[in-house]
């Protein structure tokens, strides 16, 4: 009778044991796709935040280079006109505050000087964001602002931009609305600083808190530079552990991933309920009651009424059996709700990675053209001096260099336009030495500027090319300009520009007595906004963009060390071939004999 019962237990007890190992086996499932879900949302909140960090980063290095902000350095004393500047440029850029300081730290400009918390002569060389600027660095600082009280991200870059620091232009960017959006997505997010102090979250309580408790050290740093404006900073969760990935704030246990945000050195924390990820627990200890109920309910019936009841035990069966269907058709629906919900991220990554495309494109452009706007501003203050003087022949003559760099800048914005589509571009017959020299003038401002000596080495016979003129131009530009940069430094700087024609190529070597480029950079100078400008803020853009061009000319770009110093970009492009070159010059003679003159068309003698 014992061995009996002991037969008729068995199968429960081996139900347990299977319902145990399958709850083992699901809850690590579901931790799996809880991390992996977190991972996800990690990453676009990094990017959300990176975004929202590379949206303003171009601005204190705008208004460090422009005098209109920065006159109240030179004055020694705060200037009305850089006021009113900063504020116009403020209201247009959406940024929470502007403002320029001297040496010293204290503000002598300001977007805010008209209101009751202006920053106009107030000091704050005590924060971290001003000594970094200050030593020629870009300056990265999150703070609870000491005169307004309200938080945001400070952006700071050092005036000049090269040479030695006078002053500092800062940014100050409000990411109030970043984290209102946190806190729309219904998601427990927050992101916390080097030191572990929380200072934005889509949970509000949560703020200015820390994970675990701070050192005094820590603490005597945070007040020294008035970071978070004296809070508390108290810790917020009750337990860390670090190996399991649990964190326990107010009593509540959560599964806590979390990611660097890289540039900033902030990290970004993404909890989710533990119950979510136990949510296949509560079932399979549901079915296997279940079962064990059905299975007692089976013997009792099989012991008492085998075969009177063999059509109750059949209908239990069926019940049974739809109660599955059931479980299995609420299932079906569950994952068509989050395979929904994956479609949406996904559609909302792809939103993002077009607009970060945008984004290189607008940073491309301003790029291209601020080299021929350097050349618009030289030329029209050169014309109103000589129309003070009444010299009207030199001023006419500067006004036809400004009409043919506006007409070149309308071809330069379509070029880009036309960047990810080569084909489309005019393939012409030209003279490289034609480029070279049209080139030559609009960097030559930049020369001037920085004192450095340019070098044209030119054949007397003409190099003679099929190709795009304009793309040309842009390639010798971006080279000529980059040695006046690495050469700015220098004693006795100097940029050499030497064309030959060897065999069936055409090779434009420009050469520079600068600092050169390390060894181990070589393989990524050409790489989109990589710069190695760090005091002057390049963008790099623009050797991508010259090897891009080099390319689809069908020649390469190239670097490599300069003797006894510096570097050299060598430009290689096909030759016109001598079959090609009798033709034309047949067709010369042809048209010189009839008396007729052949002209370029209108984009290539652009």
């Amino acid at each position: 009778m014992s061995n009996r019962w002991l037969y008729l237990a068995l199968p429960p007890f081996l139900l347990v044991a299977v319902a145990f190992m399958l709850v083992q086996l699901f809850m690590e499932l579901d931790e799996d796709s809880v991390d992996r879900k977190a991972a996800e949302r990690l990453t676009l909140y990094r990017q959300t935040i990176l975004g929202e960090y590379q949206k303003y980063r171009y601005l204190p290095y705008m208004i460090a280079r422009d005098p209109r902000a920065t006159s109240a350095l030179g004055l020694g004393q705060p200037s009305e006109s850089a006021n009113r500047f900063l504020q116009e440029m403020a209201e247009n850029s959406g940024v929470d505050l502007l403002y320029v300081m001297n040496a010293e730290g204290t503000t002598l400009a300001s977007s805010n000087w008209q209101e009751d918390l202006s920053l106009v002569g107030r000091n704050y060389g005590f924060r971290p964001y001003f000594s970094a600027a200050i030593e020629g660095e870009e300056g990265r600082f999150f703070a609870i602002g000491a005169t307004s009280d309200e938080p945001g991200l400070f952006l700071a870059r050092p005036t000049p931009v090269s040479g030695k620091p006078v002053g500092v232009a800062v940014v100050k960017v409000d990411m109030g609305p970043l984290e209102e959006a946190w806190a729309e997505g219904g998601e427990t997010v927050f992101a916390s600083d080097a030191n572990g102090v929380i200072f934005l979250s889509s949970q509000p309580d949560w703020r200015y808190r820390t994970l675990t408790a701070l050192p005094q050290e820590v603490r005597q740093m945070i007040e020294a530079t008035r970071q978070y404006a004296g809070r508390e900073l108290s810790p917020v969760s009750d337990s860390l552990d670090q190996e399991r990935q649990q964190l326990v704030i107010d009593g509540k246990n959560y599964r806590h991933n979390s990611a660097d945000v890289g540039l900033l050195g902030w990290t970004l924390h993404f909890l989710v309920p533990v119950e979510e990820t136990r949510k296949s627990v509560l079932p399979i200890w549901a079915a296997t009651i279940s079962l064990c109920l059905v299975y007692a309910v089976i013997v009792l019936v099989l012991r008492g009424r085998r075969l009177r009841k063999a059509s109750a035990l059949l209908r239990q069966e069926s019940a049974g059996l739809k109660e599955l269907n059931t479980r299995l058709v609420e299932e079906i629906q569950e994952r068509r709700r989050v395979e929904k919900e994956l479609l949406e991220a996904q559609r909302g990554l792809a939103r993002s990675s077009r607009l970060a495309a945008v984004g290189e494109m607008s940073a491309a452009v301003v790029h291209e053209l601020s080299q021929p706007l350097a050349a618009l501003r030289m030329f029209v203050a050169g014309t109103r001096k000589f129309l003070e003087k009444g010299d009207t022949e030199t001023a006419s003559e500067n006004l036809d260099e400004i009409d043919s760099l506006q007409m070149r800048m309308a071809s330069l914005t379509q070029e880009l336009k036309r960047f990810a589509r080569p084909g489309e571009s005019r393939i012409e017959k030209i003279d490289l030495t034609e480029s070279v020299r049209t080139a030559e003038k609009i960097v030559r401002p930049r020369f001037e500027e920085t004192g450095c000596l340019l070098k044209l080495d030119l054949p007397s016979d003409p190099l003679e090319a099929e190709t795009a003129p304009l793309r040309i131009e842009q390639i010798l530009v971006n080279l000529l300009r980059n040695g006046a940069d690495a050469t700015a430094g220098e004693e006795a700087g100097e940029v050499k520009l030497h064309a030959q024609r060897q065999g069936t190529e055409l090779v434009l070597a420009i050469s520079d007595n600068g600092p050169g480029i390390p060894e181990d950079l070589k393989e990524r100078i050409f790489d989109p906004f990589f710069s190695t400008k760090t005091s002057s803020g390049g963008m790099g853009l623009g050797l991508a963009i010259s090897m891009r061009l080099a390319e689809d000319l069908g020649g390469s770009l190239s670097v490599r060390a300069n003797t006894p110093k510096g570097a050299v970009f060598e430009l290689r492009l096909p030759a016109l071939s001598g079959e090609k070159a009798s033709e034309r010059a047949s067709n010369s003679a042809g048209d010189s004999a009839s008396g007729t003159r052949t002209e370029r068309e209108p984009e290539a003698a652009e």
